[in-house]
């Protein structure tokens, strides 16, 4: 189980800040302290158990994950938030898994969390991001699986005047593979295929929307640093209708516009990680990542592009065994394609430091250590480029401080939280 429960004030105005995220795009990249509210058990049924007697007996398990989080930011509670129009429930994982039907195998069918590589402190999987509904199997190093989405934006449109609308179903063949390098490092191999069908009114009809194909290519390296320290630097490019790399998105979240026939064939996507922990001493232990995504649609276009920078640094200060001082300092610019007679405005941009005074009841000294009871303090600096471009440039309408506080210089968050996994 994750979960994460707490309040916030803002000391400016009465405005609730609770689950309001200071950074740009709305989302975790550039820090998390401030998420709101979550809870997401998961549930898992051996049917046939694993046999520590005898490790090469098949075993057959059913895994679900429900999640609950509060609709509007403010909070979780039934009776302090409006529980039947603001508590939202969905189903994240459910699939059934087998292994050992021959030797080193397992195969999995269902809806799961298809990920890996994790950026704890920006609440962000990268590289290999690939939650989805289908099947897929793993032998040894390698893993292989073929994927399914649907849903709106691209993969749909009006196609009568009843105004309705055909979705089209996006499938993704997936394989990876990881090498070891010297028994404690690794290197970790990505491939992509996405196959969009056109889009019928009706068998043997017009295509409304042409087909469309998209690839991506990762490399991921991990250097196992000793003492639970390590650092891992991953490159992935996507193109076609897998360009996703912007913000948080997936590779098959398809950003920009298409060409003149409705296809993304120039479209392309870059993201560049590196995320580090080393464990310094009995007394400090640092975790910090870096991240450059940009992504270009297909049309040519000079605003047709975007791009993010994100970088931060949070350090875990180990006073006693019991209580720990977490402080997190971060930075995150974006950009955006702009018209070819324009004036280059100034770049958004925005900083934030957080300290955490925090209560650790199990007394371990690790990054890793939960559940926490935490006391969080946050200021961000916006940047004049960052208010400009929330009130009439690319960042207006995005879920940020600013829809609740309106553009300003500075921003605040005093919360007290708990966060916990087991």
């Amino acid at each position: 189980m994750y979960g994460r429960v707490g309040v916030a004030w803002n000391p400016q105005n009465g405005r609730y800040v609770h689950g309001q995220y200071l950074n740009l795009l709305g989302n975790a990249l550039g820090g998390r302290l401030e998420e709101g509210d979550y809870l997401e058990p998961t549930l898992k049924l051996n049917i046939v158990k694993p046999s520590a007697e005898d490790p090469t007996k098949p075993w057959f398990q059913f895994v679900i994950t429900p999640s609950m989080f509060s609709n509007n930011g403010s909070f979780i509670g039934a009776f302090a938030n409006n529980f039947t129009n603001q508590l939202r429930i969905e189903l994240f994982q459910a699939y059934l898994e087998t292994g050992n039907l021959l030797p080193d195998l397992k195969l999995w069918v269902g809806q799961r969390f298809y990920r890996g590589s994790d950026v704890h402190i920006a609440d962000y999987f990268f590289f290999n991001q690939l939650n989805s509904q289908g099947f897929g199997l793993k032998y040894k190093a390698l893993d292989v699986a073929v994927l399914l989405k649907t849903g709106g934006g691209q993969y749909s449109t009006t196609v009568d005047d009843s105004n309705r609308t055909v979705a089209r179903q996006r499938t993704v063949l997936v394989g990876q593979y990881v090498l070891p390098v010297m028994e404690k490092h690794s290197v970790h191999f990505l491939g992509e295929f996405h196959l969009l069908p056109a889009n019928r009114a009706n068998i043997g009809g017009e295509a409304l929307q042409p087909s469309d194909i998209g690839y991506v290519a990762g490399v991921k390296g991990r250097l196992d640093l000793g003492n639970g320290s390590f650092n891992e630097l991953s490159a992935r490019v996507g193109g076609g209708i897998a360009n996703g790399a912007f913000g948080a998105s997936s590779t098959w979240d398809t950003q920009g516009r298409p060409d003149e026939d409705g296809k993304y064939g120039g479209a392309l996507g870059l993201e560049f990680v590196d995320h580090f922990l080393y464990n310094v001493n009995p007394m400090l232990t640092l975790n910090a990542y870096a991240l450059f995504q940009r992504s270009a649609g297909a049309s040519g276009e000079s605003t047709d592009w975007s791009a993010n920078f994100a970088t931060g640094v949070r350090s875990f200060v180990y006073f006693t065994d019991r209580f720990h001082l977490i402080n997190e300092a971060s930075f995150q610019a974006v950009t955006f394609g702009l018209p070819e007679d324009a004036e280059t405005p100034p770049l958004p941009w925005q900083a934030k430091f957080s300290i955490a005074p925090t209560l650790v009841p199990s007394g371990e000294r690790s990054a890793w250590a939960r559940p926490h009871l935490r006391f969080i303090y946050t200021l961000a600096y916006y940047s004049e480029g960052a208010r400009e471009a929330y009130t009439s440039g690319p960042l207006a309408g995005r879920t940020t401080y600013f829809n609740q506080f309106g553009p300003r210089t500075f921003g605040h968050y005093l919360g007290v939280r708990s966060e916990w996994w087991f």
